[in-house]
């Protein structure tokens, strides 16, 4: 075998596809989707957890201990002399609500749109202080009357055992910026394998190099590395972008302060072999699927099926269906779930060993389908 044909072979494919914007801006604008989705989801999760602070109106006085309850309930208040007056500033949409004591029933009478979610809340926040209040007099009452608080009110005490298990948030996190990984390598190499095949034939180029002196295992293998190279660009591309993205979110946003994330030497080690295994079999299938294509747009209508596997461990990973060993022989789905078992913490030297062996034999069987496929006038011209 002549390494030299080899070499120029993978040199002229990498060429070409230097010279086609559009795989080119695949491979280098598509990755930059994951931290965009990666801070999007960060600031939207940030914003829907944060606690809003309601504006409401009392009629009557209070203390600085009762204040303070408010203010714990995310409640600000505004004092105001009359119901009516009350009323008014709801109309004008400068209150959420209103309260009203009603002085000789010891009633308070709230005022609220609980068909609203600003009202929903509001009542809410209104009822907890309430409640929190009645509280505090009824520990000042017993005070007064020599009775033990703790005796009255603390019969049963309850601690909360947080149990490991998966974390929601990082699951929807991880999958979808780990699918999008897998994803840019589908499309750069599907790409890639379009133009290094279907592409070829289409334009007659294909019967030109097979006049030169070199064989058919070279011309299969340099196309297979050219694509293999641009696959793992795009792969390495998009776990760079992940892994700076989750440093730089875990930083600024309040929802990662209790997921576990584990970054070093090792995990990006794992990483980079995950994406390597992934590249290598997603080249060899892209390749396969496009080989008995006649045109560019028959090569990219038969390699769609690749860019619909990849979604289905997202959406696997968000309905919550539990998964075992045999999972990791999935071609595809494994290398998503396994960039996820590393990043958070939860993956075990057997199911990488899985991975990595599986993904070898996988390549070994596509290599030698491609093989003698290529064999045949049918995909070599066409015909």
């Amino acid at each position: 075998m002549n390494k030299n044909s080899i070499i120029v072979t993978i040199k002229k494919e990498i060429r070409s596809i230097l010279r086609d914007k559009k795989t080119l801006i695949t491979l280098l604008i598509f990755p930059l989707l994951i931290p965009a989705m990666i801070f999007l989801y960060s600031y939207i999760y940030d914003a829907d957890t944060q606690e809003e602070q309601y504006n409401i109106a009392i009629d009557y006085e209070i203390d600085n201990t009762v204040k303070s309850i408010i203010e714990e309930c995310n409640l600000n208040t505004t004092y105001y002399n009359s119901l009516e007056e009350m009323e008014e500033s709801y109309n004008n949409k400068e209150i959420s609500g209103y309260i009203h004591y009603d002085k000789e029933n010891n009633n308070y009478i709230i005022y609220t749109n609980e068909d609203s979610q600003e009202g929903m809340y509001t009542t809410s926040y209104i009822t907890t202080y309430l409640e929190t209040y009645n509280d505090y007099l009824a520990k000042i009452y017993l005070i007064s009357e020599d009775i033990d608080v703790d005796y009255a009110y603390n019969n049963l005490s309850y601690e909360i055992e947080d149990l490991e298990g998966e974390n929601f948030i990082l699951e929807i996190i991880f999958s979808i910026a780990f699918t999008y990984i897998i994803m840019s390598i589908v499309l750069a190499c599907t790409n890639m394998a379009t133009s290094a095949t279907a592409v070829e034939k289409e334009n007659g180029t294909l019967e030109t190099l097979l006049t030169f002196p070199i064989r058919a295992n070279e011309l299969i293998i340099g196309k297979y590395l050219a694509s293999f190279i641009v696959g793992l660009i795009a792969s390495i591309i998009g776990l760079i972008l992940t892994v700076l993205s989750i440093l730089i979110a875990s930083n600024l946003f309040t929802m990662f302060a209790t997921i576990p994330i584990k970054i070093n030497i090792l995990t990006i080690l794992i990483g980079i072999i995950t994406c390597v295994s992934a590249s290598l079999f997603i080249t060899g299938i892209s390749i396969a699927i496009t080989s008995s294509s006649k045109t560019y747009k028959e090569a990219q209508s038969s390699s769609q099926v690749l860019s619909i596997l990849t979604v289905i461990p997202m959406m696997i990973s968000l309905i919550g269906i539990d998964i075992n060993t045999t999972y990791y022989l999935i071609p595809i789905a494994n290398y998503v779930q396994l960039l996820m078992d590393i990043f958070s913490q939860n993956f075990n030297l057997l199911n990488i060993i899985i991975v990595i062996i599986s993904t070898i034999i996988y390549v070994i069987i596509v290599i030698t389908f491609i093989t003698k496929q290529y064999k045949k006038e049918k995909v070599l011209f066409g015909e």
